[in-house]
């Protein structure tokens, strides 16, 4: 299959630095196999699913699906036969990315790592919606480096965390990340987990166990507190109703593991991430139409 070499600069609007479009099932499209010319790319799905094929794997792509393409991916997408779905995509030079890279990530991995498959998150609804506002930002206005760059550093910075126990299955790291964006099932903890993985509670804690040294209950408390304080940091709910959706039935059990991991009472913590901007010490880092109307 021939490949085509798309430019940045055919979809940038004049005085723009990057492109931002959306498209869903509403608008037709065949997926043809592309390279960049000298541009990222960050694509997410709002809803639905859409099929990813990339670097010569096939991935099927769900609502809060996040993928941090190189330049260099040779990829597609494909819709899904009777499934709906909204992508947005956000491209961007190379040189942008360089820049970062080179500033914060020179030591290490990070989102746009070299080799292999492109590097893809799953956002809970919290993150999603933070990302979608994330967005707005960007087209509000002529999105200039700066503007481009703010939204690529909050992105990085609040929103994309280190995956849960890098060593875990791909069938667990998948449940978890389905964990996190079901209510219910995160206050079942780890019989939640265990139905959502199709394993049994024990073989679970065993698995994490093995590959992080922390038992099941430990690392979804975890999962729980992250959660619980980005719901404080991004809603106006109460503490209590935070604290219950979470999974923390009693409320002075949920102050006390939150005060050990944030080192501030939730009220604290809501106060200085909401109206400081200064987030408490122990805090953890964490396609279509443009706005002009045109395509890609």
């Amino acid at each position: 299959m021939d490949v085509t070499v798309l430019r940045l600069e055919d979809y940038v609007a004049a005085g723009e630095t990057c492109y931002v479009g959306r498209r869903t099932e509403a608008v037709r499209f065949v997926g043809r196999l592309h390279t960049h010319d000298n541009f990222a790319e960050l694509t997410w799905i709002e809803y639905g699913a859409l099929l990813h094929v990339v670097n010569g794997s096939r991935r099927l792509l769900e609502a809060g699906d996040v993928v941090f393409i190189r330049p260099a991916d040779v990829h597609l997408f494909r819709p899904v036969p009777g499934q709906a779905f909204a992508q947005v995509s956000v491209s961007f030079p190379s040189e942008t990315l360089t820049a970062i890279e080179a500033r914060y990530f020179a030591s290490g991995d990070w989102a746009w790592s070299a080799g292999g498959l492109p590097v893809t998150h799953r956002f809970d609804s919290v993150r999603l919606q933070r990302l979608t506002e994330l967005t707005s930002t960007l087209v509000a206005g002529p999105a200039g480096r700066l503007q481009l760059e703010r939204f690529l550093l909050e992105l990085l910075c609040d929103l994309v965390g280190r995956p849960a126990g890098d060593a875990l299955p791909t069938w667990l790291t998948e449940a978890i990340a389905r964990l996190v964006d079901d209510s219910d099932a995160l206050a079942e903890g780890v019989t939640g987990l265990a139905e959502l993985a199709g394993r049994s509670r024990e073989h679970v804690n065993r698995v994490i166990q093995a590959a992080t040294g922390q038992t099941a209950t430990d690392l979804i408390n975890q999962l729980r507190l992250t959660r619980a304080a980005a719901l404080l940091r991004m809603t106006d709910r109460p503490i209590a109703v935070v604290a219950a959706e979470c999974g923390f039935p009693s409320l002075s059990h949920f102050y006390r593991l939150f005060n050990d991991r944030f080192k501030a009472t939730p009220r604290r913590y809501r106060m200085v991430s909401t109206v400081s901007g200064v987030r408490p010490l122990g805090t953890d880092g964490p396609a279509g139409t443009s706005a002009s109307g045109r395509r890609r």
